[in-house]
């Protein structure tokens, strides 16, 4: 499920963008860094930090909305082997991630105007309002209408506010995108979480990083209160340091699948040069999470000869089983299991 989440596209840097050489020392040089690493990374783990960190990071959006889901339960939701209802909160978590996967699929030249949001946030703006009398007054409120919603985004995307942004340091104008996403109520109209959505994508833009690796709502993972884009003054300041938190939680997930990929090479047991082991280890990287079952369509085998696979290395404790349940299982390599790496 999430191989297709970890395809990224490749676009040219525009001439006479500075490259990490020389802005070692700005507030950029920790994103500029963790990009370079990425691009020197294998492509299983280059892959799996993508599929992971777009977890992390729409739930960590969504807690600065206001509600909680746990990492665990979306990878869960997202495998179809949560054991329980889903609730609103761990739906707009998956949209959330539909809404991040569908981004890192976009060229970010193409994301800044109205009808690329419409489409990336999969909004359906009817010809006519439709009436809800019986709903209680404070959710009434909450109803806005296709107008209203299309006014909000022209507002945030207006030509001389996007020219504004360029002529800021990256970082900054990420920063701005925020808080111009909150002063023109797309927030309330859109949601946040589309705002954080184009601030991700403006490093990309600007030519500063090659790929997706601006992680702004991890970087205010226990720093909630200074999510505040509507103070002015402040905030650029703020939202700059979570960058900087957000880029350090980057380097720990690149070490650890890198360490995991490595552990999982050498200690992996191998009885045949045709073993399908090795492709194996490169999807348990690739991927937050695998069933038999994904296994089997990834490696072209029958499930019965991919759960042997998977056995085999959760009995040297390579892998470990993240539903805790005797059917429908999923596996995350040890050093990554999910449970365990739930902030």
């Amino acid at each position: 499920m999430f191989n297709g989440l970890a395809k990224s596209q490749e676009f040219t840097r525009s001439p006479g963008i500075p490259y990490a050489a020389s802005v070692f020392g700005m507030p950029d040089a920790a994103s500029v860094r963790l990009d370079e690493r990425l691009a020197g990374a294998p492509e299983p783990v280059r892959a799996g930090w993508v599929s992971r960190a777009l977890v992390y990071e729409s739930v960590a959006s969504l807690r600065l909305d206001g509600m909680y889901v746990s990492a665990h339960d979306l990878v869960l939701r997202l495998n179809n082997t949560l054991d329980r209802a889903p609730d609103q909160d761990i739906g707009r978590a998956v949209e959330i991630h539909g809404m991040l996967s569908t981004l890192i699929r976009r060229n970010p030249n193409h994301l800044f105007n109205p009808d690329r949001i419409v489409a990336l946030t999969r909004l359906r703006l009817q010809n006519r309002v439709v009436d809800h009398p019986d709903l209680p007054d404070w959710l009434q409120g909450r109803i806005h209408s296709p107008q209203d919603m299309r006014e909000a985004l022209e507002e945030a995307l207006q030509p001389s506010i996007i020219a504004a942004w360029e002529s800021l340091p990256p970082l900054h104008a990420a920063a701005a995108i925020i808080a111009t996403w909150h002063k023109s109520r797309a927030a309330d109209c859109i949601g946040a979480a589309a705002g954080r959505a184009l601030a991700m994508a403006w490093l990309y833009r600007a030519g500063l990083t090659s790929s997706y690796c601006l992680l702004p709502s991890i970087g205010f993972l226990g720093a909630a209160l200074e999510y505040r884009p509507d103070l002015a003054v402040s905030w650029p300041e703020m939202f700059v340091k979570a960058c900087g938190g957000a880029a350090e939680w980057g380097f720990k997930l690149h070490a650890h699948l890198t360490l995991a990929h490595r552990r999982l090479n050498e200690a992996a047991p191998r009885s045949r040069s045709t073993s399908h082991m090795a492709a194996l280890i490169d999807l348990l990287v690739r991927t937050p999470a695998v069933s038999a079952a994904a296994a089997s369509r990834h490696l072209g085998i029958t499930s019965h000869a991919a759960r042997a696979l998977l056995c085999a290395l959760e009995d040297r404790r390579l892998i470990r089983e993240v539903t805790g349940r005797g059917s429908f299982r999923l596996y995350a390599a040890a050093s990554l299991n999910l449970v365990a790496a739930n902030s």
